[in-house]
């Protein structure tokens, strides 16, 4: 997605359109924003960076062994972690008996000399004690009140308006300020629209499309794209099978 939107005009959504008599707590409304953007669970919600290009996010500095996450991370993009001077991209680690050197101090347990990493709760560990990484990945897309912002797509805010909507609901419910038929209403409607946002972060563009299109009919698979972090893997294809000329 390429617009976002904010909680701001969800909210007024709620009051327009639910006629409720009291204030939506803030914190509340926050957090069920965020629970319903992950319930939808579809990589077009969130915007893709780089580190390096902003002071909140920089490049990661690693040092022994182990390095913090950007505070917006949510995965890697493929083939997203590279050296930050050389450009040398990291596989992720394959080793079953790697140590936890960032935490032991202790040299790896298998030492090769292809660089690796591995994510480990809010930090990357990587097969190289001291260096500088710089990382593409998803990261959430969040207002300058650092706050969650919701893809400009009306079946995703109206996914979220209805989260939102059920999630207070089901506290009036149980408060026996709301009657169930009410409550099984909002809760019907909140699994008809999150059914409907995750279709609809689906679709392709149709440039993406052509990129996907390239990268599953091709004749001959492309090994080792990852070194390029897949920069040519929607390349065209050109097969010369040259001609027969002798008769």
């Amino acid at each position: 997605m390429e617009k976002f939107v904010s909680i701001d005009r969800i909210l007024e959504e709620i009051y327009a359109s639910e006629g409720y008599a009291q204030e939506l707590d803030w914190g509340d409304a926050l957090m069920w924003t965020g629970k319903a953007l992950g319930l939808i669970n579809a990589p077009a919600l969130y915007i893709e960076k780089t580190t390096g290009n902003s002071l909140v996010t920089p490049n990661i500095t690693v040092e022994d062994y182990r390095g913090e996450l950007p505070v917006d991370f949510v995965t890697i993009m493929p083939g997203g972690v590279r050296d930050a001077e050389t450009k040398q991209v990291y596989d992720h680690s394959s080793d079953s008996f790697r140590t936890a050197s960032a935490i032991t101090k202790e040299e790896a347990g298998n030492i090769q000399s292809r660089l690796t990493y591995i994510i480990k709760n809010n930090y990357i560990e990587t097969s190289v004690q001291e260096t500088t990484l710089e990382m593409a990945y998803r990261a959430f897309m969040i207002d300058d009140n650092g706050f969650p912002m919701v893809p400009d797509n009306e079946r995703v805010i109206e996914a979220v308006r209805s989260y939102i909507t059920f999630k207070t609901d089901h506290k009036l419910w149980r408060l026996g300020k709301l009657s169930e038929n009410v409550y099984r209403d909002s809760e019907k409607e909140w699994l008809w629209y999150v059914g409907s946002a995750q279709n609809a972060l689906r679709i392709m563009s149709v440039d993406r499309a052509e990129v996907w299109s390239r990268h599953w009919t091709r004749l001959l698979p492309v090994m080792g794209a990852h070194g390029s972090s897949y920069a040519y893997l929607g390349n065209r294809e050109d097969i010369n099978i040259g001609f027969n000329t002798t008769l």
